[in-house]
């Protein structure tokens, strides 16, 4: 009688890094090609350089700003505002949908509340939020959450709602308390949405950040870009809007960089 010989697999051969390197180097080519286009339409004439000035001419303004101790503060304000907003939103937005999606009585409490404030334009509430909390950098922390907030929480109860019913079931049948059944049965599985919104919610805090500062602040990038614009220093208002723009570059990757340490079984090639 003869036996089968069991041979293992063979080991799975390694990713190429041809197809990482190739994104890589589109993700730094793509706005540098923007930058030289906007560059040649400007030194061209093909648009008035009065009204957009090259992005050289933008830079050199940067260089003179940060060199003068013009630029630096309102980076710092907005920088303050942006991460308390996001973080308040992010936190408070997650424990919102988790315990929407886990339990049925605060979903029948919230849902329609949600449903009627989502729609409204978040800077139609700011007058709201200033009688309530009074003209002070409160309000304004407290009108940058709202975006996150409502992003966070709505995603993160579909998410939970998602999750196959037979896992909380066999949760509960393990007499799971409430603490672990957020932390480790329903956070783990909703990670993957929830690190999905927060990407949407980097740029929609900075949105409002900037809305923010163009109403109710003396300082910050918002604040920048429309004191300029007031008085026709186009190059300003432009250094402020480069100077935004790499603030949510690189809150976008501070977040890839989350995602991959926090969700590492998603990670692609």
């Amino acid at each position: 009688m003869s036996t089968a010989t069991l041979t293992p697999p063979a080991p799975a051969a390694p990713r190429s890094a041809g197809p990482r390197r190739r994104r890589r180097l589109l993700a730094v080519a793509s706005p540098l090609t923007l930058m030289l286009l906007w560059e040649l339409l400007s030194r061209f004439d093909v648009v008035d350089s009065r009204v957009l000035p090259p992005p050289t001419a933008v830079l050199v303004r940067i260089g003179e700003l940060t060199a003068g101790g013009d630029l630096l503060p309102h980076v710092e304000a907005t920088v303050v505002r942006f991460a308390a907003g996001l973080s308040l939103g992010v936190v408070a937005g997650t424990l919102v949908g988790l315990t929407m999606g886990l339990f049925a009585t605060p979903r029948a409490i919230l849902s329609p509340i949600i449903a009627m404030i989502y729609p409204l334009p978040r800077i139609a509430m700011f007058p709201l939020i200033l009688i309530i909390v009074g003209f002070n950098e409160r309000a304004n922390i407290l009108e940058i959450t709202l975006a996150p907030f409502f992003t966070m929480a709505i995603s993160t109860m579909g998410a939970v709602l998602a999750i196959d019913p037979v896992y909380r079931d066999v949760a509960r049948s393990f007499e799971t308390g409430t603490r672990d059944l957020y932390l480790r049965v329903t956070l783990p599985a909703t990670l993957p949405a929830i690190m999905g919104s927060l990407r949407v919610s980097v740029g929609l805090a900075l949105m409002s950040t900037t809305a923010v500062e163009f109403l109710a602040a003396s300082s910050g990038l918002g604040y920048l870009i429309w004191h300029a614009w007031q008085i026709l220093s186009l190059k300003d208002c432009l250094a402020g809007m480069v100077v935004a723009g790499i603030l949510g570059s690189v809150a976008y990757l501070a977040v890839g960089v989350l995602d991959r340490w926090l969700v590492p079984w998603q990670r692609r090639t």
